[in-house]
């Protein structure tokens, strides 16, 4: 909308814009930051302000539990017939501290004729993202869209001096922000009070701004269509070849006690769920609550009560879980493909941290699972952590499909791996890694592993709180056909998915046409032919091609998308590969593996 025109008479102007809008879109388009209504409540600043484009002044709040902006927008035009309004936002958010600081949420809530509705909600991010509201009671749709212009981020661990008022800071982003509503929630020709307050458990420096330009709106000046077409499409899944991409945080916690009076993290269960689906935009997800969490088998049934409640298939799948928690033998978690299955306790009675002659193994788990007909995964996680390693002599192809390569907890890759994380006793020869070059053919997966009560953006927190570091907390990416809680675990059980350290990168990795997780048999003349597609969230500064252990490629990358394509003579006997994704901010992904031979 702001590209130059064909006729050779410069850039549209306002109008030219809005008019576009309203015919191609039915919605009016409205300055999001018309006046301030209060700000005793939030940090104003004027002296110096980091953004993507020339503000001058901007709103600060803080996730600390004092702050809370209330604005007006500009006002919403009349007798257009437009079925939708678009507000549009120059906006920041960040971390406001070199230190990992807890997550939370920002609730946004519209006011017309002294009207108080909840809209949406949103988090700290580094990437565009989409947020669609499910809130009970609204006229229709409403989405909220952040299309990022530019981030800043702290190499090194060293903190930055955003501007005037943000003065230690480890990861921000700037962008346009677009809020979509029916037109039938406002009234016409008369601006509407926006508020947004901070929400969090805990207090914690993560902020959000609203920027003031006196010279021109972000609607002229801003290069807005993504930050439009993004709010009208809502959340859309992005694709590699014939499959969807959806990402799920399969590894949370929750503080529900059930009378059982054991816990380990924050909210109920319906909280957890609702902070997935509602502010951390998951597709799937699973609170896997540990064995000793669960005060018996009708609790147990209820908790698939509500995995059975809350799935909504195309829209926010529950694979059922649990963990199975072993100090002896390590940490797995269960997914059941189906609700209707029994759990199975590690250890009879109290001491779950026990390293118990009672503990059962890794070995009886499988054979109850089998005993009972169930179809399901276990998947170890955080393996190495000399708490409780994972005795690798264990294992059972059939159950033991993937592995969780990074978490909260930090990357358990290899020994020695960047962002090991703060509890990171690691002992050597017990990484995912050192389990692939032992021949165990594992996936990669993430998941958080959060204990804060917020799956899908976990952080510090005082129930967990060795577990920080300064990326993301974990995200499982899977392709698959449809968003169900069958084609999902059938994606899983296929180690058709991806590990990422939190952000939506896009991976497509395939070895001689065939997509990762595959097993192949080696081709006529050794030639191995191994292709990669990546979408990063941020520039991207590497790739890295893993051939039975060891990086045998490193491809500099200097954009967000890159390709790799390499043909390799490969070894003698069978080998695997994989990709490693590095971007500039620090974030990673690792693709499943592909075997050949």
């Amino acid at each position: 909308m702001l590209s130059m025109k064909s006729d050779g008479e410069g850039r549209r102007t306002d109008e030219e814009i809005r008019a576009e809008v309203l015919r191609v879109h039915n919605a009016d388009l409205v300055e999001g930051f018309g006046e301030i209504s209060e700000w005793g409540r939030a940090h104003r600043e004027r002296r110096s302000v980091a953004s993507f484009t020339d503000a001058r002044c901007a709103y600060f709040v803080h996730q600390d539990g004092r702050h809370h902006l209330q604005l007006h927008t500009g006002p919403v035009p009349e007798g257009t017939g437009a079925e939708w309004v678009i507000f549009v936002f120059s906006v920041g958010t960040g971390m406001g501290s070199i230190l990992p600081q807890p997550s939370g949420r920002f609730d946004v809530s519209l006011t017309t004729d002294d009207v108080r509705t909840e809209l949406i909600s949103f988090n700290v991010t580094k990437e565009s993202r989409v947020w669609r509201s499910s809130a009970p009671g609204l006229a229709g749709d409403v989405t909220l869209a952040y299309d990022v212009r530019r981030h800043d981020w702290a190499p090194g661990h060293c903190p930055m001096k955003l501007d005037a008022h943000i003065t230690e800071e480890g990861a921000a982003s700037y962008g346009v922000m677009t809020l979509r509503l029916p037109k039938s929630m406002v009234t016409e020709g008369a601006p509407v009070r926006i508020d947004i307050v901070p929400s969090n458990r805990q207090p914690s420096q993560r902020w959000f701004k609203v920027d003031v330009d006196m010279f021109a709106r972000p609607i002229f000046k801003c290069g807005i269509d993504t930050a439009i077409d993004a709010c009208i499409a809502g959340p859309t899944a992005p694709s590699v070849g014939d499959w969807k991409i959806y990402f799920g945080d399969i590894h949370a916690h929750s503080g529900e006690e059930h009378e059982a009076g054991r816990s380990c993290g924050l909210g109920s269960l319906d909280e957890n769920y609702a902070y997935g689906r509602e502010v951390s935009g998951l597709d799937f997800i699973s609170i896997s609550e540990h064995d000793w969490q669960l005060r018996d088998h009708d609790d147990w049934d209820g908790r698939m009560e509500q995995m059975d409640a809350w799935d909504d298939p195309g829209r926010f799948v529950v694979i059922p879980a649990y963990e199975w928690t072993s100090a002896r033998y390590g940490h797995r978690n269960v997914y059941y493909r189906d609700t209707g299955w029994p759990y199975f306790e590690n250890t009879p009675g109290p001491g779950h941290n026990s390293i118990s002659t009672e503990s059962r193994s890794p070995a009886q788990l499988w054979q109850a699972l089998r005993e009972c007909g169930a179809r399901a995964l276990t998947i170890a996680h955080h393996p190495s952590t000399g708490f409780f390693p994972v005795d690798w002599s264990y294992m059972d192809p059939e159950f033991d499909r993937l592995i969780e390569v990074y978490s909260s907890w930090g990357n358990s890759e290899y020994f020695g791996a960047p962002f090991a994380g703060n509890a990171c006793d690691r002992l050597p020869g017990l990484g995912a890694l050192d389990a692939l070059v032992q021949g165990h053919r594992l996936g990669f997966m993430a998941s958080s592993d959060g204990h804060d009560g917020n799956p899908g953006n976990a952080q510090w927190s005082y129930r967990q709180s060795h577990l920080q570091h300064r990326l993301g907390s974990g995200l499982i990416a899977v392709l698959s056909d449809e968003l169900t809680r069958g084609a999902i675990w059938d994606a899983m059980y296929a180690r058709r998915c991806y590990a990422t350290t939190g952000t939506r990168i896009a991976l497509d990795f395939r070895v001689n046409g065939a997509i990762m997780g595959s097993e192949i048999e080696p081709p006529a003349d050794g030639v191995n032919v191994i292709e990669a597609s990546v979408t990063g969230t941020a520039p991207l500064e590497r790739l890295e091609l893993v051939r039975n252990g060891e990086t045998v490629l490193e491809k500099p990358c200097r954009s967000r998308t890159e390709t790799l394509s390499v043909e390799d003579a490969g070894t003698d006997g069978p080998c695997f590969y994989y990709v490693r994704v590095i971007q500039t901010d620090g974030e990673m992904a690792w693709s499943s593996p592909v075997w050949v031979g």
